[in-house]
């Protein structure tokens, strides 16, 4: 009678994906058409600086979960609009250093498992709802707030995949 319940258990064990044991290697940061076709206005080095922010979220949130060898995770930076101008939109356009407006960010992310079949997908999108919330914000506070969200979404998930196997 004890080992019908016990095998049963050992083959449902076996049966779910062991994402537990599976690490997560963060593939390099690619940005998508709509925030590439601003790169004129940005600037090269605001992309640059985004990328390092939302690396920076990512690794946090991750950490128990980072390693080579298990699934990847592709992260698409889709969008991102500044709160106060960068620092080529203030020399181009004369927009003063004070000047803010709604800020917010499209974040996407596939992951993938390390056959390179799709586990699951990730998408976050957030903006500011009320300019005057922006008034003391520094030039991505509103893109890094929606990294910041995004990248605990991904870690809780990931945890939740790990107590629950699936």
């Amino acid at each position: 009678m004890l080992r019908t319940p016990t095998i049963l258990i050992s083959l449902v064990a076996l049966a779910t994906p062991a994402f537990a044991d599976d690490s997560v290697a963060i593939a390099p940061i690619t940005f998508g058409d709509e925030i590439l076709q601003k790169v004129d206005d940005l600037g090269e080095r605001e992309l640059d600086r985004l990328a390092r922010y939302l690396q920076r979220d990512l690794e946090q949130e991750l950490a128990g979960h980072l390693g080579d060898g298990g699934m990847t995770l592709h992260v698409t930076i889709l969008d991102a609009d500044p709160n106060r101008p960068t620092t080529r939109q203030a020399f181009a356009s004369g927009l003063h250093a004070s000047s803010y407006s709604i800020g917010g960010a499209d974040v996407a992310a596939e992951l993938f498992d390390a056959d390179g079949h799709l586990v699951e997908s990730f998408s976050y999108a957030w903006q500011s709802h009320n300019i005057r919330d922006a008034a003391g914000y520094a030039t991505w506070t509103d893109a890094r707030r929606t990294f910041d969200r995004f990248a605990a979404s991904i870690g809780r998930r990931l945890d939740e995949q790990a107590t629950n196997g699936s």
